[in-house]
C-alpha cells in the first residue's frame, strides 16, 4: 500500500512535538484533575512542573542548539523540575501525562497500559489512528476512555516557542485506569 500522507518535519524534529497549552488545558479539563507528572517531556515544552526527560535530549548538541559555550544554560521554567530520565524505565505515579514521541508511541502506550494495571492513572496524547495495527492491539479494548477533540490541535517545534504548521494527523486524549469501563466520547 502506498503511504499518501508524509511528514515534512526535519528528522531530527519528527519526534519532538510539543503541546500547546490549550491542548494540554482541555486534557486536564478531561482528566478532572491536575497531573502530577508528564512522563515524556523536554524542558523547552514540559506542561507539568515535575516531569522525566529522554536521554536522548542530553546527547543531542544541546549547547550548540542555544549558542552556548558549555558553561551557560538554557532557558526554560523555572519551576518545573526534572525528576527522572527515560519515562520507558522509570515507575511512574498516578495522574501522569504523555505526550510520546512518535516513534517511540508503542512502547509508551505499552508502559501506560502496565501502569493502569498497577493503579496509576494518567492521560495520553496520541495520533487518532483507529484502523492501525499498534491502536487495534494496544488501545482498544485497553484503555479506559478516549476522547476525540472536535478539531486538530498544533504543536510548538523543539524550541517550545514556534509553533508548527501543516499538522496532517488529528490527535486523540487516551485514558488509562486501573477501571474495566470503556467509554469513548
Amino acid at each position: 500500500m502506498a503511504i499518501l500522507v508524509k511528514t515534512t518535519s526535519h528528522k531530527d524534529d519528527k519526534n519532538r512535538w510539543g503541546t500547546q497549552w490549550q491542548c494540554f488545558a482541555d486534557a486536564v479539563s478531561l482528566y478532572g484533575r491536575p497531573f502530577q507528572l508528564e512522563v515524556s517531556a523536554e524542558p523547552e515544552t514540559a506542561e507539568c512542573e515535575r516531569f522525566y526527560v529522554s536521554p536522548g535530549w542530553f546527547s543531542r548538541n544541546r549547547l550548540s542548539n542555544y549558542g552556548l559555550q558549555g558553561h551557560e544554560t538554557f532557558w526554560f521554567n523555572p519551576n518545573n523540575k526534572i525528576v527522572g530520565f527515560d519515562g520507558l524505565t522509570c515507575d511512574w505515579e498516578s495522574d501522569w501525562y504523555c505526550n510520546p514521541p512518535v516513534d517511540l508511541k508503542r512502547e509508551f502506550i505499552t508502559k501506560a497500559y502496565a501502569e493502569a494495571l498497577a493503579g496509576k492513572s494518567g492521560m495520553m496524547l496520541l495520533p487518532y489512528e483507529p484502523l492501525t495495527g499498534w491502536w487495534l492491539d494496544l488501545v482498544e479494548d485497553k484503555a479506559t476512555a478516549v476522547y476525540t477533540p472536535d478539531d486538530r490541535y498544533n504543536f510548538y517545534k523543539p524550541d517550545g516557542v514556534i509553533k508548527k504548521t501543516g499538522v496532517n494527523f488529528g490527535s486523540v486524549f487516551v485514558l488509562f485506569t486501573p477501571h474495566k469501563v470503556k467509554i469513548t466520547q
